[in-house]
C-alpha cells in the first residue's frame, strides 16, 4: 500500500519520439510539484530522441538495445529509485498533467496501483477501432480475474515501487501492461482508477502492432488462468 510519496521515478519509454519527447518531459518537470526523476530508456532511436533527452539536463537517459516496450519498461523500474514509479509513453498521446492527481489518489485510496483511464474521454481520440478492441479486452479481462477496471490497456500508470518488486514479469513486449495486472490481481494488490484524456499523436508513427500485440496480450490472460 501507498500512504506516502517520498519520491516519484517517471519512466519514459522511447523509440525515435523527437518530435514528442521534449514536450512530455518538460511538462513533468515543471508542472509536477512532487519530488521526482525523470528515466528516458531509448531503444536505439536514430532521429535524434537520444541527444533531445540529453539536452534537457533534467532527465536521465539509459540506452535500451533490446527491443520492445516491456524490456524498456522494466529496465527503467530497475533502475528508478522512488517508491512510486509512473509508467507513461513518450508520444505525447498521455496527459501527463495527470500526474499529481494520480499520486493524490492514490494516497487517499492507500492503493498499489492507479489507471489514468481514458474511456471516459469526451473527445474519443483514441480512435474507433483501437476503442472497441481495448473494450473487449477489458471486458475479458474483468470477466477473467474478477476486476471491474474500464481501461486495462491504460499505459500510463502509478505503481508501487514495493508491490513492483514483489511479482516476477517476464513478458518484453505489449502484454507486458497485461501481465502487471494479473501478477498484480494475484496478489490482492489495490488498483484503481482516474479518468484521464487522450490526444492525438502530432508527430511520428505508433509502435503499436495491433494483431500481433492482441493476440499476446490473451495468450497472457490465458497463461495467468493456467499458472497458479
Amino acid at each position: 500500500m501507498t500512504t506516502k510519496v517520498e519520491l516519484v521515478s517517471i519512466v519514459i519509454p522511447t523509440l525515435n519520439e523527437a518530435g514528442n519527447i521534449l514536450e512530455a518531459v518538460t511538462t513533468i518537470q515543471e508542472g509536477l510539484n512532487y519530488p521526482k526523476e525523470i528515466i528516458v530508456v531509448d531503444g536505439n532511436s536514430t532521429d535524434g530522441t537520444q541527444e533531445i533527452v540529453k539536452k534537457t539536463n533534467f532527465c536521465k537517459l539509459i540506452i535500451e538495445s533490446r527491443r520492445g516496450y516491456g524490456r524498456a519498461l522494466k529496465t527503467g523500474m530497475k533502475n528508478a529509485r522512488g517508491n512510486v514509479i509512473i509508467m507513461v509513453d513518450g508520444d505525447g498521446t498521455y496527459e501527463v498533467k495527470h500526474i499529481g492527481r494520480m499520486l493524490d489518489k492514490m494516497v487517499q485510496e492507500d492503493a498499489d496501483m492507479v489507471l489514468a483511464t481514458r474511456m471516459y474521454d469526451p473527445n474519443k481520440a483514441m480512435g474507433f477501432f483501437n476503442f472497441v478492441g481495448n473494450k473487449i479486452i477489458t471486458f475479458c479481462f474483468d470477466f477473467l480475474y474478477s476486476q471491474y477496471l474500464s481501461d486495462t490497456q491504460s499505459g500510463f500508470r502509478a505503481i508501487s515501487h514495493e508491490a513492483i518488486d514483489n511479482v516476477k514479469l517476464v513478458e518484453g513486449d505489449m502484454a507486458f501492461a497485461t501481465e502487471m495486472l494479473i501478477k498484480f490481481t494475484k496478489k490482492n494488490y489495490k488498483i484503481v482508477e482516474i479518468k484521464s484524456t487522450y490526444k492525438i499523436r502530432r508527430y511520428g508513427k505508433p509502435k503499436l502492432q495491433k494483431f500481433k500485440s492482441t493476440i499476446e496480450i490473451f495468450t497472457t490472460m490465458i497463461k495467468g488462468l493456467v499458472n497458479k
